[in-house]
């Protein structure tokens, strides 16, 4: 049975517009093409300036494509008419939670989305308390966003978006400005999201410790995809994700420079278990 597609970019083109002064528009996205299956949990690498943040905000209607079309469950983002049945199916979370929150009680902050859809008061408190629930934000419900933690923060972000019944979420370097701790914690309920409840991640990141728990990562320059596949595959192309200018993990750069350096090592190793697994292998046939 064939995959369905919640997100579809068809040839797409995007550029900003020129500064004053400028006499060209700055070209972003470049015949960009993309399906991303329903309940994936995709990551997207690159660059700063490749393009990233622009397919991120074409996928929920915050820009339209110059050229190409962009459809979100079937609905084209282009239409103005189509704009709040796009906002239902893709939510966007974005690097700074401070930005996003914008009333004094965690619970009323939840409400907001579901508020302005003018959703039924009843359906409101049963969504804001499933939404907190699944973040584990429940307990806080009462609390000041400005007294919790930049992971606590992002999480009742998450939940903002799940409240409006969202299938997929769009999260632009979510945890760019948070501790490890922080960080850890924001994975861990993006990855329950995907796997426990089915909602469709596309992660836009810096961290390759992220992108690795991954279903698909795409990689991204100058508005186009260079690689894309499972982790395994897209990491183990060490020197093309270099020349980029991209990291890959660690336990990947170790076991290509112990490649390179003549041990028989396998080019496809992503974790620290796997790395040392393979080179104890290497050690018991010296």
């Amino acid at each position: 049975m064939k995959e369905k597609v919640i997100i579809k970019f068809d040839n797409v083109s995007f550029a900003y517009k020129a500064d004053e002064g400028e006499t060209a528009a700055t070209g972003v996205v470049d015949g960009f093409s993309l399906d991303v299956p329903e309940g994936q949990f995709l990551a997207v690498l690159g660059h700063n300036g490749c393009g990233k943040s622009t397919i991120a905000k074409l996928m929920n209607g915050i820009l339209v494509p110059d050229s190409g079309k962009v459809t979100v469950d079937g609905i084209d983002t282009s239409e103005d008419d189509n704009v709040i049945d796009v906002r239902k199916t893709v939510g966007m979370v974005f690097q700074n939670p401070d930005n996003q929150i914008v009333a004094t009680i965690v619970e009323d902050d939840v409400a907001f989305g579901p508020e302005n859809l003018g959703v039924d008061p009843k359906e409101i408190r049963n969504r804001v308390d499933d939404a907190l629930k699944a973040v584990g934000m429940y307990e806080f419900r009462g609390r000041e966003p400005h007294r919790l933690s930049g992971g606590q923060k992002q999480r009742v972000a998450i939940a903002g978006v799940l409240a409006m019944n969202t299938k997929c979420v769009v999260m632009d370097e979510p945890t760019a400005m948070l501790d490890p701790h922080g960080r850890q914690e924001v994975m861990d309920t993006i990855r329950m999201l995907n796997k426990e409840r089915g909602i469709t991640v596309i992660l836009i990141t810096h961290y390759m410790d992220e992108a690795v728990k991954a279903d698909r990562v795409v990689v991204m320059d100058n508005g186009k995809i260079v690689l894309d596949g499972e982790p395994r595959n897209v990491f183990k192309n060490v020197e093309k994700l270099k020349a980029l200018g991209l990291d890959v993990p660690q336990a990947t750069e170790l076991a290509y420079r112990l490649k390179k350096a003549g041990f028989p090592i396998a080019d496809d190793i992503l974790d620290e278990e796997e790395c040392a697994s393979a080179v104890l292998k290497v050690l018991e046939v010296k």
